[in-house]
């Protein structure tokens, strides 16, 4: 999307730090298959006691929250003796409590959620990370869809016409607080959107699971969802280059500050770099956008091997 391409250039013709490397970008985009692009496996379940009101608000308090798993141990959760973390884990976490009475898709109960409901609801093995600041945009967002849209999650989405672009715009504008992904660099506006996003990429799920009737417009405008995993596999790749430091501090555990121009450089790349694949594919002649190489590169980075490199470690709200 133009709000987020845009704002990227002064990253990419400034970047000091990480740069693509567009022969190693074109030999793994061969690899990618057109089943890959194809047939990508929705992220959530169709629950059948669930009204598409429900289900619609499911993807925003998911997507709301969705941030910032990494940690020392990192925070996981066990549902029917089985270990579940990161994104993965959050769903199951809140599946569960939905199932044990908690009314979280509702908006006025979300406006006053109460700590130790949270609490519960998010309970692991460790507290996960910032649990505040979950816990405040949960609030946000209830008071929101409360207040302006008269508690219904689907309301926001018809005022966007359900058009991807515009609902990805109208929840970093409407809602700041919780959805405006956005750094600055060198005195510049960087806009990545990165959990806005994924609120579209769960509606279009929605009608994939025979959820919904209606599906969304513009998918194929979305851009990369500029995370920790994506560059991660694009470095193994060879696609994104890191300079020797910042190579090293990766490797080491070591944190890169959010905002810092090295975090920003990784995920604006990281845009950079999912478009180019994308057009090399479409030259290739495989149909495919950013967003659905995205997921082909996020389902990847999901088999883990020995050579992997470690994925940058940022404490943020963004991803």
């Amino acid at each position: 999307m133009d709000r987020i391409l845009n704002s990227i250039g002064p990253v990419v013709k400034e970047s000091k730090h990480v740069s693509v490397d567009e022969e190693s970008l074109k030999a793994f985009a061969d690899t990618i298959k057109p089943e890959e692009l194809r047939d990508v496996p929705p992220l959530f379940e169709k629950v059948d006691s669930l009204s598409l009101e429900q289900s619609i608000a499911f993807g925003f308090i998911y997507n709301a929250i969705n941030f910032s798993y990494w940690g020392e141990p990192k925070w996981t959760i066990n549902i029917d003796g089985k270990d579940y973390d990161g994104g993965i884990g959050m769903l199951k976490a809140l599946q569960r409590g939905i199932k044990s009475g908690y009314d979280l898709l509702s908006a006025d109960y979300l406006r006053s959620l109460p700590e130790d409901d949270l609490r519960d609801i998010l309970q692991g093995n460790v507290e996960i990370p910032l649990f505040t600041e979950r816990l405040e945009m949960l609030r946000s967002l209830g008071q929101h869809i409360a207040e302006q849209h008269g508690g219904s999650f689907t309301a926001f989405v018809d005022a966007s016409g359900w058009d991807a672009v515009g609902l990805v715009e109208n929840l970093a504008d409407e809602m700041p607080d919780v959805f405006n992904d956005e750094e600055d660099y060198k005195g510049e506006p960087v806009k990545f959107y990165k959990r806005a996003q994924l609120v579209p990429s769960h509606l279009h799920e929605l009608k994939q699971l025979g959820v919904s009737n209606h599906d969304i417009s513009q998918m194929d405008k979305l851009t990369a969802l500029a995370d920790y995993k994506v560059p991660q596999v694009l470095r193994k790749q060879g696609v994104l280059k890191y300079s020797d430091d910042l190579s090293n501090r990766i490797d080491r555990l070591v944190e890169i500050e959010v905002g810092s121009a090295e975090e920003i450089e990784i995920r604006a790349m990281t845009i950079l770099a999912v478009e180019l694949l994308a057009r090399h594919l479409k030259d290739s002649g495989k149909l495919a956008s950013a967003i659905q190489v995205d997921h082909v590169l996020w389902l990847r980075g999901q088999d883990k091997s020995p050579d992997d490199k470690p994925y940058h470690r940022t404490r943020t709200i963004s991803y």
